[in-house]
Parts: C-alpha cells; sequence; structure tokens
C-alpha cells in the first residue's frame, strides 16, 4: 500500500513539472482584454492552430482574471502549441475584442500538442498558404496576410 502511494506521489510530481507553465515576459500590459493571441511568425512562417471544428486560426484565447492580454497570448500559445512565445507590440485588434500580438518564439519551431480535444493540429505555414485555409472567423485570413506584408 505504501508503495503505490510513494508511485503516486511520484508521478504526480513528474506531470507537474512537464506542464510548467512559463512565466510571462511582459511586467505590464493591456488589462481587461477579453481574449487575445499571438501572432508568431520565425523564418516568414506562421503558426497556426487548427481547432477540432477543421478550422484555422493564431493561437489564443481567453484572457484571465488578472492577466494582462499580453501574458494570456504567451499563455495560450504555449498551451495550445508546447512553443514558448514572447509577446511584442498590438498587431489588430478585432471587433469581438480579441487582441493579436506580434510574438517572437523563443523555445524554437517544435510543437507540442497538450489539449488533443481542443486543437487537432499546429504549425508553421508559409504565407502564401495562409488564404487556402479553412479559417475560424471570416475575412482572417486575409488581415493576417495584410499585417504580415505591413510588418516586412
Amino acid at each position: 500500500m505504501k508503495a503505490s502511494w510513494m508511485l503516486i506521489l511520484i508521478t504526480a510530481l513528474m506531470l507537474s513539472s512537464c506542464s510548467r507553465q512559463p512565466t510571462c515576459s511582459v511586467t505590464s500590459g493591456d488589462m481587461g482584454v477579453p481574449s487575445a493571441g499571438c501572432l508568431a511568425v520565425d523564418n516568414g512562417e506562421l503558426l497556426l492552430v487548427k481547432i477540432m471544428g477543421g478550422t484555422y486560426g493564431p493561437p489564443g484565447g481567453t484572457v484571465d482574471s488578472e492577466e494582462s492580454a499580453q501574458c494570456a497570448a504567451e499563455r495560450e500559445t504555449w498551451e495550445e502549441t508546447g512553443v514558448r512565445v514572447s509577446a511584442g507590440e498590438l498587431a489588430a485588434e478585432f471587433d469581438n475584442g480579441f487582441r493579436l500580438y506580434w510574438c517572437e518564439a523563443v523555445s524554437g519551431r517544435e510543437i507540442e500538442i497538450s489539449r488533443p480535444l481542443e486543437i487537432q493540429h499546429a504549425d508553421w505555414y508559409a504565407p502564401e498558404l495562409v488564404q487556402h485555409l479553412k479559417w475560424r472567423y471570416a475575412n482572417q485570413a486575409y488581415v493576417i496576410q495584410t499585417l504580415m506584408i505591413e510588418r516586412q
């Protein structure tokens, strides 16, 4: 009996250390924002997630209470893709309040999906492929392509 409790404790410690959320790189940020995400570009390619409905978009989600939008963007990107990012300047704000920040991948390009019930696929996409994907929101591909062109 004692050995089984020890095994459970060791397993729990190992799992908790594997899933430690990275510390937010932003010391102060935009508060009172409902949702946020990252426009992470690396080597000219864009990090996108495919959700269970089969549509694509940038990683992102709900901002927790007492959390800045930039920290939420970083956290959601890591939770959905395993890629650690650093949020920078605001790229766009959508009508629904969603804020999209330019983010830099600081952990490399390796993707690890830890939410298989939410995220079906994640990958880095060349800009010319963006328009051919089925997007979660209408005109989002156009907006993101325009942002990427303006940023160059």
